[in-house]
C-alpha cells in the first residue's frame, strides 16, 4: 500500500519536491561532488550556510541546513541557480536540470565525451527515481522511524543507500519489475534458484569438519531433494542470476551434457539484504552471498575465487582468538564454505559462486539486530530526523535526560561495542576487517548498543603485525596481506570516515548534540586503547595525529565507469580529507578534559578490555 506522505505523482525524477519531502537521492549525489570538488565555496547568506558550485554561465546555490566534520550535509530544497551577472535573480531548478548544468560544467567534473556525459546522467536520474519510487510505495516509514527493528526490516529498511555517492540506488540491468521483484528498498521476498552440480565440475572448500557440498544439504527444501542424483552438490542461487546463467551458452552446454541439473525454485521465503546478493531467511542455518551480474555503486558485484577463499582463511585463523571472550558482543559473521562449478580452464566459474555464512540469528530472527547505514541514514522528511536521531529522543523523553547527555551515552556504548573490538584486532593479532556501515550490524537492547555483527569477510586483510605472530605463514603470505599504507587507508577510512563519522555526523544534524563533543570523546576513547592494547598502535595513532585521512572518491570513480572491483590500483580511487580528530578544537576539548578530575561523563564510557 503506498504511502500517502509520498504519493507516486511526485516521483517522476524531475517534477519539484514537496513542502516536507527531503530529497535524499539528491543529498547523496551532492554530498559526494562536494567532497571530491575544490571549486565549490561556502557563503553565508543572511543566517543560512550556502555551498555555491560556479557552473559554465551562472551558479547553483545548495543551502546546508547542516553540514558535518566530515563533509555530509543536509540541504534546504530545493536547489537554487542564481544569474552569473546577477545575483539577486535565482530561481528554484529540479535536480535533472542541476545535474544538466554540472556535467556541462568542466571545472566540476572535466572534460566528458558525450556518451560518457549521457551513460553517467542516466545512472544518476535512474538511481533518483528509484530511491523516490521505493519511498513512494513504503507504507511503514514510521516503523522504520520508531524500531524495535528486526534484521529483515532494518535491512530492507536502508531506502537512501551510501552517503557519498552520485547514484548509489542505480541497479543496472535490473527492469523496473525485476526490482520490484528481487530489490531489498521493495521489500521482495522470493524462492531461492537451485542446481545439481556433477562431481566432475564441482568447486568449493570449507574450514568446518563437513564440506561445503555438505554443508549446504542443510538449507536443500524436502521437495528438491528426492531429485538429487547420487554424487551430486547442490548449488543454491538468486533467482534473477540463475536466469541470467540459464541463458548462456556456457550454461546450456552443461546441462545437455548432464553436468548441471535444475532443480527449479523452492521455498518463497528468503529476502535480499540491504546489498542486494546477500540473502537470507528467518530460521535458516545460513545465509547465501552470491555473484549477481549487475553493477551496483561501483562494482559488477561478482566472486572471485580468492575473495571467496577469504572467509575459509579467517574462519580457520581466528578459532582460537576466544573474541567473544576478549570484546564481550562481537562476533563475526563467519563464512567458512563457498562453492559453484568450474569453468572451462579448470577454476571457478565467477558467475556461478555462492557462500555460505553464518546466521547468528537463527534462533532469535525477532531480535533487534540493525545494520548501521539503516540508522545513520538521512531523514526522509525535512523535520524528521535520522533512525538513530529518533531513537536517542525517546530514550531522552523516557528517560528525562537531555538529548545530548542520551547521545553522548549512547556514542560511548557506540565506541566500546565497535570501536574496541575491530581496533583489537588489529592491534592485537594483525586481522583487518573492513567495517563500512553495511558491514556492521549493531545488536540492541530497548535501541541500545550492546554488541555488533561484523559481517562479508570479503573485505577482510591481514596486516605486518600478522605475519610476525605467524612466522610460517611469511614465505608464501595470503594475497589479502595488506602493506601498512593500506592498512591505514582501507581500515580507517570504512571503519571512521564511513561508518563513525557517519553516526557523530547524524546526531549532530539531528540537532542533539555538538558533533566536536562526540569527535573529543572519540580521540579520548582511542587514547584508551593506545592504553590498554598491547601490539601494534600504528592505526591509532595515525587516526589521532594525521592531518589527513583517505576517503574513498566515489563520484569519479563512478564517472569514470570503471569496475572497482577489478582495479589494479584501488588506492587511486582515494583522496585525502582533513581529519576531524585533528581538528585543534576538537584537541582543545580532549585536553581540557582530561586536566578535570569532575568532567561529567556516562558511565563505563571508555571502559577498555
Amino acid at each position: 500500500m503506498p504511502n500517502p506522505d509520498y504519493p507516486p505523482s511526485q516521483y517522476d525524477g524531475s517534477s519539484d519536491l514537496g513542502p516536507n519531502d527531503n530529497d535524499i537521492a539528491a543529498a547523496c549525489f551532492f554530498n559526494a561532488l562536494l567532497r571530491e570538488t575544490s571549486t565549490w565555496r561556502r557563503e553565508i547568506h543572511g543566517n543560512a550556510q550556502v555551498a555555491v558550485l560556479p557552473l559554465s554561465e551562472s551558479e547553483l546555490h545548495l543551502r546546508l541546513r547542516h553540514i558535518s566534520a566530515s563533509g555530509e550535509a543536509r540541504f534546504i530544497w530545493p536547489i537554487l541557480q542564481a544569474d552569473g551577472k546577477r545575483q539577486d535573480r535565482k530561481r528554484p531548478i529540479a535536480f535533472e536540470e542541476a545535474l544538466t548544468g554540472i556535467l556541462a560544467t568542466p571545472s566540476l567534473v572535466g572534460h566528458l565525451d558525450a556518451r560518457q556525459r549521457e551513460i553517467f546522467r542516466e545512472c544518476v536520474l535512474e538511481s533518483h527515481r528509484n530511491t523516490r519510487a521505493s519511498l513512494s510505495t513504503r507504507d511503514d516509514l514510521p516503523h522504520l522511524q520508531q524500531g524495535p527493528l528486526t534484521f529483515a526490516e532494518a535491512e530492507q529498511g536502508l531506502l537512501a543507500g551510501h552517503a557519498f555517492h552520485p547514484a548509489p540506488k542505480s541497479r543496472s540491468p535490473f527492469t523496473a519489475h525485476e526490482a520490484m521483484g528481487y530489490c531489498p528498498e521493495h521489500r521482495a521476498c522470493f524462492a531461492l534458484a537451485w542446481w545439481a552440480v556433477a562431481p566432475k565440475i564441482q568447486i568449493g572448500d570449507s574450514s568446518r569438519s563437513q564440506s561445503a557440498a555438505e554443508l549446504t544439504r542443510e538449507l536443500l527444501p524436502e521437495v528438491l531433494a528426492e531429485r538429487l542424483p547420487a554424487g551430486f552438490a547442490v548449488l543454491p542461487m538468486h533467482p534473477w542470476q540463475a536466469q541470467q546463467l540459464r541463458q548462456s551458452p556456457r550454461t546450456r552446454t552443461l546441462e545437455a551434457q548432464g553436468q548441471l541439473l535444475w532443480l527449479g525454485e523452492a521455498s518463497a521465503d528468503w529476502i535480499p539484504t540491504s546489498s542486494h546478493r546477500s540473502l537470507y531467511a528467518p530460521g535458516a542455518p545460513w545465509m547465501l552471498k552470491g555473484s549477481l551480474s549487475a553493477k551496483l555503486t561501483n562494482s559488477l558485484r561478482l566472486l572471485s575465487e580468492k575473495e571467496v577463499a577469504r572467509g575459509v582463511r579467517l574462519d580457520a585463523w581466528m578459532r582460537d582468538l576466544d573474541v567473544s571472550r576478549r570484546f564481550h558482543g562481537f562476533a563475526v559473521m563467519q563464512e567458512p564454505a563457498w562453492l559453484g562449478w568450474r569453468n572451462t580452464q579448470g577454476g571457478a566459474d565467477p558467475a556461478s559462486l555462492v557462500v555460505l555464512r553464518e546466521n547468528p540469528l537463527r534462533d532469535t530472527p525477532d531480535a533487534e539486530a540493525v545494520v548501521l547505514a539503516t540508522l545513520t541514514q538521512q531523514p526522509f522528511t525535512t523535520k524528521g530526523t535520522s533512525l538513530l536521531g529518533a531513537r536517542i529522543g525517546a530514550r531522552a523523553e523516557q528517560s528525562g535526560q537531555s538529548s545530548a547527555n542520551v547521545a553522548r551515552a549512547w556514542f560511548a556504548a557506540f565506541c566500546e561495542r565497535v570501536l574496541t573490538p575491530l581496533f583489537g584486532l588489529v592491534v592485537e593479532d594483525g586481522i583487518v576487517l573492513l567495517a563500512h556501515q553495511q558491514n556492521i550490524v549493531l545488536r540492541l537492547e530497548a535501541g541500545w548498543p550492546t554488541g555488533m555483527f561484523y559481517r562479508d569477510c570479503q573485505g577482510s586483510g591481514v596486516s605486518d603485525h600478522f605475519l610476525e605472530r605467524h612466522p610460517e605463514l611469511a614465505l608464501a603470505p595470503p594475497e589479502n596481506h595488506w602493506a601498512q599504507t593500506t592498512v591505514r587507508r582501507y581500515f580507517l577510512y570504512y571503519l571512521l570516515i564511513n561508518s563513525t563519522f557517519a553516526v557523530t555526523s547524524a546526531l549532530a544534524a539531528d540537532g542533539l548534540i555538538d558533533e566536536a563533543v562526540l569527535l573529543a570523546d572519540l580521540r579520548s576513547h582511542l587514547h584508551g586503547l593506545l592504553q590498554h592494547l598491547e601490539g601494534d598502535h600504528d592505526c591509532l595513532h595515525h587516526a589521532l595525529e594525521a592531518p589527513t585521512l583517505d576517503a574513498k572518491g566515489n563520484f569519479f570513480c563512478y564517472l569514470s565507469g570503471v569496475n572497482e572491483a577489478t582495479l589494479a590500483e584501488p588506492a587511486r580511487l582515494y583522496l585525502p580529507l582533513a581529519n576531524p580528530l585533528a581538528d585543534p578544537h576538537v584537541r582543545s576539548l580532549t585536553a581540557q578534559r582530561s586536566m578535570l578530575s569532575d568532567v561529567s561523563m556516562p558511565q563505563g564510557v571508555f571502559s577498555c578490555p
